[in-house]
Formats: C-alpha cells, structure tokens, sequence
C-alpha cells in the first residue's frame, strides 16, 4: 500500500535503478531510432498527400460558407459545433476557418498536417508517462513512436477531416485521463475531455470515465466539478442533436460481436503480410485483454484499500477502458458493413495506441515494484523495439500501395469533376474556386491529347466486359515496356483508363496487385509482381450514357508528361438512374 492521502492522485515511489554514468549511447539511440519512423513517415506523406477533398472533407466547405453568413458569435458559434453524422467536428471546423482565414485558401494537405501532428502529441503523452515512471526513460521511446507513427494508418494520415477527428479523439482523450490522473485538481483535466468530446463522438466515453478513476483514487471532493461539467457538455452535445439512420443494422450474434471487438482492437496485426488477417487480429486482441484483466485483477484489492489505486494504474486502466468503449461503440454500429471492415486502416490507431498503451504500462509497474538495472532496461527496450520494428516495417512495405492507390484515385477524382465536358476547360463553379484550388496533378501535362483521338500502336485489351454494375477491363501489362509500377519515388507512374465520347471524358487508374509475403519486407520480392495483369472496374453509376473511345494513358518515369494510346475499342453506357440512399457514413 501507498502511504499518501486519498483526495489527491497517488504515486508510485519506486526503488532507484542503477543508472549508467555514461548514457550518450543510450540517447543516441533514442534519437535515431525515435526520428527514423517519424521522417520517413513524414516523407511517405511527403510524396503521397495531395490537397484534394475526400468523401467528408467536402462538408468543410460548406461549413466556411456557413460560417461566413453568420451575423453574430453566437450563431458562428452554432454553425462551428453543428452536427455531422453522429458527431460535433468542432475541431476540424475551427482548424478550417483558421486555415482559409490564414491563407486566403482551404488547403487539406496542411489540415492533414494539423491531425497528423497530433499523433506526436500522443507519443508525447506516453513519453511523459515514461519519463515519471521508468529511469532511463529515453531508451523505451523509439517503441512508442513505432507503435504510432506507421503507415499502417495511411487512410488517416492523407484524409483532413479524418486525421483531425480520429487523432484527434485519441490524443485529447487519452491527455485528459493522465491530467485527471495525475493532477490534484480535475480543471485542466474538464477543459480537455471538452475538446475530446466536441471532437468525435466517442470522446464522450472520458466523462463515465472520468468518474470511475476519481472514485478509484478515492477523490470525492472532484467528483462534484467534474460530473457538472459532464451534463453541460452532454446537454450542449444534444441540443437540436437529430440521430443519424446511415448505418446499416447490426447484424451478427453476440459471439460474433465479441470478436469483431477483439479483432478492431487487435486490428494492429493486419499490417503483417498474411491473407486473413482477421483470425490474428482477434488473437492478439484477445491477448491483450488477457493481460490487462490480469493486471486487474491484482488491482482490485488496491481500490477497496485507503489510498485506492496509483495514478499509474489510474491512468492506464481509464485509458484502456476509453479503447475497449471506443471498440464497442465501433462494431454495434459498423458490424452491418462487415466484419473487415473493423481492421480498415481508419481504425488502426485504437489497435496502435494499445499496444503503445501496454508497453509503456508494463515498463512503468515493472520499475515501481522492483529495480530495474540498466542492462535489464537494455533488454527491454530492445525486446520492444524487435515488435514494433516488425509492425512497422511490414505497414511501410505493405501500406505503401494503399497509400498511393489513395492518392491516384483522389486526382483521378478530381479530375473527373473539374472536366465534365469535351474540352479541357475546368467546370469548378466560382464559389468553390475562391475556397480551394486544384491540386498540381500527373495528367497536366497530358491534358490537351484527352480531348481529341489517341494515335500511335494500340494498346491490345484482354477482356472488357460487364459485371454486377462494374464494367471491368482487364489490360496485358506485358505490353507494356518497360514495364511503369508506383513507387514512393514516382507515385503516380502507371497506366490509366481514358473514355472519350462526343459530350465529355473520365480518367480511371489502373492499380496493380501487390505481394503480401514476407518476402517483401527482407527485398527478396518487389511489391508489385511483373508482367501481371491488370483489371480495372469502373461503376457504371458514375458514367453517363454514351459511347466511349476507351484509351490507355501511360505515366512513368521515362515518361512523366505520359502518352495516350488507343485501344480500338468501345464503351457503350446504356441510359440509366442514378442511385440515391443515405449517404455512407464511415
């Protein structure tokens, strides 16, 4: 038992470890291997990001032209809290104004930079937690930045609204309940699981809580400020609040509910080179929360003492318990869209800060019940720096293709909005213009050959046919010489699908299939198998009816300005109508 008094957080007073006189070593390798994952996710971004809208970041724009009608602050102030799906982006809305206010421009590659700089601040929060607890605390932080600085969070990294949000929750959540943890008053501590809740909606798991850690650590007097500001930001949060109908129903017994929750929190696993990633996912959840039931366990004698728990165990139990909440709140209303979809690369941060979580968790028991000498500390780090290493540089090698078959279709995206007639004229209405401008793309260069016929050898198509509402196309890459693949050093090289009809154009990217074997992580194989060919499918609801000349446009690094090659072949789009429903709410 801690001999401290009951109305403030509780520490540990652990033995002093047998420090090395000489610890430059010890730092260097901090740095290097602290920083290594940091810049090289940083220039993976780098070459990836590109300042286009995707899916939800298209409602920031009209939140700025919202917010430019307001007439006063307090309808300003509504418009910046007002609903989106289920959540209250307040975050993000702020960040965007402040960004167009700024620059004269809404640019969503520097509103990535803002969300992504937050999981900095996250390795922050585990780096404190390391420094109080464990001596010397230097050497067990190249784990945590592996952990969280990964690719295997791709999706979020090159997407602005959601890097700002799911950070965002994680970071201001988990800061919220070590300062609640650690501090003697919960003020600082009130502030923050503001921001977390006015973030996403499953910020509002700090509240409950929050209210469990001060009985825990036995902080009566605390609960009173901090349950009032828990019903005012639940009132402000569901003032004119309307309950979204987006998602499909829950579909799946509660067997399969359980480990859909083990999976998302083992969701980490996915970025290994295996086929099925689902089945591992669940057994290191299902490790995880083994071992943190365990560490449970032989605290609940600690709860029901005077002093009640640590601030330690405070903090890591209420930081797991936000995880675990955040993954049942995910797969009761995600489940209906399929289970792999709880492993998708949006969720990956939960898995990633667990992880983080029970390292530095484990790290900081273990020097408050014991000595820990130095070269016991050496193993330690070591040991986590061989698991994180792995996870790591599996997502870096594996992740990479996601990372660019994200950023081709975004420019594709855009391409196919900004030219909807049979001239290379951009149809971008003025409003829009004067809040974003198009992001430099490969086809720039190329753009006056879409317009007119494609001349030169034809390039020979495999198969063209119509499947379910696809119409797949299936290129012989052999063709092609040499052959053009996506690398990080050239993301945009490779082939693309040109229609031309009398009334406009669409441009398709054509994406190869990649390896997942260990192989590739130790250079014995490339990413992309050679010579395999390529199927495109293009949804027949994006088309309009209409007969299209179906060209070959070719990106590489020989051939940066590309070329455009015909392929004799036509596309006939019967009329049709569109497709309305609730709009997916990922």
């Amino acid at each position: 038992m801690v001999p401290t008094q009951p109305q403030h957080p509780t520490q540990p007073t652990p033995p002093q470890p047998v420090v090395s006189q000489r610890s430059w070593p010890g730092w260097l390798y901090a740095l290097v291997f602290t920083l290594l994952p940091i810049g090289a996710v940083a220039w993976a971004w780098w070459q990836g990001a590109v300042n286009v809208p995707k899916w939800d970041d298209h409602a920031l724009k009209g939140s700025l032209l919202l917010m430019e009608k307001t007439t006063s602050p307090p309808t300003w102030f509504r418009q910046v809290i007002a609903q989106h799906n289920e959540h209250r982006i307040a975050l993000d809305r702020l960040l965007a104004w402040a960004d167009f206010s700024l620059f004269g421009k809404l640019s969503f590659t520097r509103l990535m930079v803002y969300g992504d700089l937050q999981l900095l601040l996250l390795v922050g929060v585990l780096g404190l937690m390391l420094a109080r607890y464990t001596k010397p605390w230097y050497l067990f932080l190249p784990p945590v930045a592996l952990f969280i600085i990964s690719l295997a969070q791709w999706e979020n990294m090159y997407w602005a609204l959601s890097s700002i949000q799911n950070f965002g929750v994680v970071f201001w959540s988990l800061a919220c309940l070590y300062t609640l943890a650690h501090r003697p008053k919960p003020w600082l501590a009130i502030g923050l699981a503001a921001v977390a809740t006015l973030v996403s909606g499953n910020g509002f798991l700090v509240w409950p809580i929050g209210i469990l850690m001060l009985l825990a650590q036995h902080r009566r007097r605390d609960l009173l400020p901090w349950t009032v500001a828990a019903v005012l930001l639940i009132a402000l949060y569901f003032w004119d609040y309307a309950m979204p109908n987006t998602h499909p129903p829950t579909r799946g017994n509660v067997l399969e509910l359980a480990g859909g929750c083990l999976a998302f929190l083992g969701a980490a696993a996915e970025a290994l080179p295996i086929s099925r990633p689902y089945l591992p996912s669940m057994l290191l959840g299902a490790l995880l929360l083994l071992w943190w039931s365990l560490e449970l366990v032989r605290s609940v004698g600690q709860v029901r003492s005077k002093a009640g728990l640590i601030s330690l165990q405070a903090f890591g139990f209420g930081a797991l318990a936000f995880l675990v909440g955040t993954a049942l709140v995910v797969v009761w209303g995600r489940f209906g869209y399929g289970k792999d979809m709880l492993l998708t690369s949006r969720y990956r941060i939960y898995s990633l800060t667990l992880l983080a979580l029970t390292y530095t968790y484990w790290l900081s028991m273990r020097y408050s019940r014991s000595t820990v000498f130095t070269k016991r500390a050496w193993q330690y780090a070591l040991g986590g720096l061989l698991v994180s290493g792995l996870l790591w540089w599996s997502a870096f090698r594996l992740n990479t293709h996601e990372a660019m078959a994200l950023r081709k279709q975004l420019l594709i995206s855009q391409y196919n909005w900004t030219y909807t007639h049979n001239t290379p004229t951009s149809a971008i209405d003025p409003t829009t213009a004067r809040l974003i401008d198009n992001a430099p793309a490969f086809y720039d260069a190329t753009l006056p050959h879409f317009f007119n016929p494609a001349t030169g050898a034809a390039f020979p198509i495999d198969t063209l046919f119509k499947a379910d509402n696809n119409y797949i196309i299936r290129l012989v890459a052999t063709t092609v010489s040499p052959p053009t693949l996506p690398s990080l050093t050239n993301p945009d090289a490779g082939l693309n699908i040109l229609l031309r009809s009398a009334k406009r154009t669409y441009l398709f990217g054509a994406r190869p299939r990649p390896h997942r074997n260990w192989r590739v992580l130790l250079g014995l194989l490339p990413l992309y198998p050679n010579n395999q060919p390529i199927e495109v499918a293009i949804p027949a609801g994006e088309l309009d009816a209409g007969t299209y000349d179906l060209d070959v446009v070719q990106y590489g690094p020989d051939k940066p300005a590309g070329t455009v090659r015909p392929t004799t072949r036509l596309l006939t789009v019967a009329p049709h109508h569109s497709i309305t429903g609730p709009v997916k709410n990922w």
